[in-house]
C-alpha cells in the first residue's frame, strides 16, 4: 500500500543526549510505514546546535535541505550548505554542526537492518 503524508504532519522528537544541543528528528518513512530496506528521516539542528559526535555500523547518505555548517570527521570538517549531498560510511566519526543563521535541516537515509 502506498503511504503518503506531508512531513509537518510527522512528529518532530528532540534527541536527548548530553553530547548534542538544539537537535530534533522525524522519521519520515520507517517499519511502521511498510519500508522493509531504507528508513528516511530529517534532521533539524537550530542555531548554534550540534548533533552528537558518534559513529556506527551502517552507512548513510544525507542531503543538505536548508542551511549550512560543518561535518566534522574523523579526518577534516568539511563545510556543507543546502544542495549539498554525503555520503557517510560505515564506522566513520561524524557530527553536523549548525554554522549558520538558520535551522540546518538534512534529510538522512539509512539502511532498516540495523
Amino acid at each position: 500500500m502506498i503511504y503518503h503524508k506531508n512531513y509537518l504532519d510527522i512528529q518532530e522528537n528532540k534527541v536527548e543526549t548530553d553530547n548534542s544541543k538544539g537537535v530534533s528528528i522525524r522519521t519520515l518513512i520507517a517499519e511502521d510505514q511498510g519500508a522493509k530496506n531504507f528508513y528516511m528521516r530529517i534532521l533539524r539542528i537550530e542555531k548554534e546546535g550540534y548533533s552528537p559526535y558518534h559513529k556506527h555500523e551502517w552507512e548513510h547518505e544525507n542531503y543538505i535541505l536548508n542551511g549550512e555548517g560543518l561535518l566534522k570527521t574523523e579526518n577534516k570538517d568539511i563545510k556543507v550548505k543546502k544542495g549539498d549531498v554525503i555520503f557517510i560510511p560505515p564506522n566513520e566519526l561524524h557530527s553536523y554542526i549548525n554554522t549558520g543563521d538558520i535551522d540546518l535541516e538534512i534529510m538522512c537515509l539509512i539502511s532498516s537492518m540495523f
